[in-house]
């Protein structure tokens, strides 16, 4: 009689035991490969979404004070505790055809004091150069400078300054959506320079006794702002999630030597410079830029910084306190929050623009 062979129960129990070590091995091994591929693959994310969004910001920084006065070419609002405001103008707006003049502009005739909200009257019918470009009321037809289209969600902001003042500064905020009111001879709309909250920009410096007669302007702005939702938005529109902090700093040539002067000594040789006299905005614990305590016309760089990160946490990351992206990140003069390590991959991208439209008149 033929014997037939099995395996015993012993070898069927190492062989199940050795299966379960090696399955164990690979299943840990494809949910790290897993983990990693979703840490590079959002780090990478972050990073060209950094490299879109800066492209277009600083594309505008750049080209800020086409053919309107150079007092109102930049306004901000400079926060220790919360992301930046940026308001430059909006050069699209501008049509340079047949224009003599470089300080174009909606002269304001009454409504003006700078604070909270302010429903302005305008001279005209809300174009500063005669050429309406954008829809407002989404007829069709171009109807003004201004960008108010709440049917798009897009409105824009207004940078106001005293053209024969450039010294008073400059004071911005964002249009209420709908408010504006647009007339043959005049125009009225109504601006928020708080942008919807508790910080907002300050009014232009009051008329000293040697200054010239006052001739106050708005000109048609575009805002960027990070709101409460990690979104980098422009006008409203939401560019890119996942926007953590942005940061301003601004270097005004007040001796026109071409060199940052003042605070710290000894000045830094190489950037990023820092000065509590002519670089207000970049140095934690220093002079914080003000919009009507400058005079743009003195403006001759602009350093933005855009802090962006991962969607998700890194679980293996968040208790790795030698990780220095995995913590907020504090750059100019913003006060870091106190929270530990998070997890989040964070990268940071910094920027410093001339603009090309400032100084040269």
């Amino acid at each position: 009689m033929k014997r037939t062979r099995a395996f015993t129960l012993a070898e069927v129990m190492v062989s199940l035991a050795i299966l379960g070590i090696v399955s164990v091995f690979l299943m840990d091994m494809l949910a790290r490969q897993t983990t990693t591929y979703q840490v590079v693959d959002q780090v990478s994310e972050a990073q060209t979404n950094l490299r879109v969004i800066t492209d277009l910001v600083e594309r505008e920084m750049r080209v800020t004070g086409f053919m309107v006065p150079e007092g109102g070419a930049v306004c901000a609002v400079d926060q220790i505790n919360a992301p930046d405001i940026l308001v430059v103008s909006d050069a699209a707006a501008i049509n340079p055809t047949s224009q003599v003049l470089n300080d174009l502009a909606a002269q304001i005739t009454g409504g003006y004091d700078g604070l909270n909200l302010d429903t302005l009257a305008l001279a005209g019918n809300s174009t500063v150069d005669g050429n309406p470009f954008y829809d407002s009321d989404s007829n069709g037809v171009q109807d003004t400078d201004f960008v108010d289209v709440p049917a798009l969600g897009q409105v824009g902001g207004v940078i106001i300054t005293d053209r024969n003042n450039p010294s008073r500064g400059s004071s911005c905020g964002q249009i209420q959506a709908g408010s504006l009111n647009i007339g043959a001879a005049a125009s009225q709309v109504r601006v928020d320079y708080d942008f919807g909250g508790a910080v907002g920009s300050v009014p232009l410096r009051a008329l000293n006794a040697g200054d010239n007669p006052a001739d106050l302007v708005a000109i048609p702005a575009t805002v960027y702002r990070v709101n409460a939702a990690n979104q980098l938005t422009r006008n409203g529109v939401v560019l890119s999630e996942d926007v953590e902090d942005m940061q301003l700093a601004f270097f005004f040539d007040l001796n026109d030597d071409g060199v940052v002067d003042g605070d710290p000594q000894p000045a830094p040789a190489l950037p990023p410079f820092t000065s509590n006299a002519e670089y207000p905005g970049s140095i934690a614990g220093g002079t914080q830029y003000t919009s009507g305590g400058w005079d743009h016309s003195l403006l001759r760089e602009i350093r933005l910084s855009v802090v962006i990160r991962t969607r998700a946490q890194d679980a293996a990351a968040a208790g790795n306190a030698n990780l220095a992206n995995n913590t907020f990140i504090a750059m100019e003069n913003r006060v870091a929050p106190a929270q530990p390590p998070d997890g989040f991959r964070r990268r940071v991208l910094t920027m410093t623009v001339k603009p090309r439209n400032i100084g040269l008149r």
